[in-house]
């Protein structure tokens, strides 16, 4: 499921979805199915419904339809009833950061559980607090707490920003404390791999959280755009790693090598 560079995948094993980074991507990349599934999130739709709203041939949101109920991302609420209706069925967020000294992608998929209950209003004094309003008093109590969590979102989102935009600055003098202090101590071979000491270094404080404990050779190689070699190819590849995992650890004292295995000491 998390087969992709600096990209993490965040799931439940008993709700794992068959899907991969560039299968989302491609799926929202297409404006039709965009809109279709914001068309669901908001009240269930037949085939017909979303042809008169989106302008479009019936065969075309058809298409459409099905591509999404084939990635488990919509189901039909009733399969057996001609022109029934569908829903969203998956839970799935997104979100990129790609800057000159920056790079990550998370996403996160979850299939909605048919027999969950839906969480609501889990606070006992907030429920009868609902409870005891009466139907206007309980639409203006739902839109207060829908903006109160608007606000608080957005206060998060803020709050993300500035601590990417610190992290990437202590990457950015981290480039430059390797370029100066370090870069001459490394391999000086020009070889097709030459400048992935560098990569390496970087790809590792991009995510160090994934890295903390020991380093996976074999995240590493996703990391850095080798999932999809040959075995032999990947093989040879493992092997240039390790041995520049090993230089490194021999140039620079927070990367150090017990046995095999390379980890960072801090």
């Amino acid at each position: 499921m998390r087969r992709n560079r600096m990209d993490n995948l965040n799931t439940k094993e008993q709700n794992e979805i068959k899907l991969n980074l560039d299968t989302v991507l491609e799926i929202l990349g297409n404006p039709t199915r965009r809109a279709i599934l914001s068309k669901l999130a908001k009240i269930p739709h037949s085939t017909s419904d979303l042809h008169k709203a989106l302008g479009i041939s019936r065969q075309a949101v058809h298409s459409q339809l099905q591509i999404l109920k084939e990635h488990n991302i919509i189901e039909k609420i009733d399969p057996d009833e001609r022109g029934g209706k569908y829903r969203i069925k998956t839970n799935l967020s997104i979100s990129l950061n790609i800057s000159p000294d920056y790079y990550n992608i998370n996403y996160d998929i979850v299939e909605i559980e048919p027999k969950s209950k839906k969480m609501f209003l889990s606070d006992g004094e907030e429920s009868i607090d609902y409870t005891d309003k009466s139907p206007s008093e309980k639409i203006k109590y739902l839109g207060e707490r829908i903006m109160n969590i608007e606000d608080g979102l957005s206060n998060l989102d803020s709050r993300r920003k500035e601590l990417l935009q610190r992290k990437e600055s202590f990457i950015i003098q981290l480039k430059n404390l390797m370029k100066k202090k370090f870069k001459d101590k490394l391999s000086p071979k020009k070889t097709e791999m030459d400048n992935l000491e560098l990569e390496i270094f970087y790809t590792l404080f991009f995510e160090m959280s994934r890295f903390q404990q020991k380093i996976n050779i074999d995240h590493l190689l996703d990391e850095l755009f080798f999932t999809n070699l040959d075995r032999f190819s990947r093989a040879t590849h493992r092997t240039s790693i390790e041995e520049l995992l090993r230089e490194l650890s021999n140039t620079i004292d927070v990367l150090k090598r017990i046995d095999n295995d390379f980890y960072f000491v801090f």
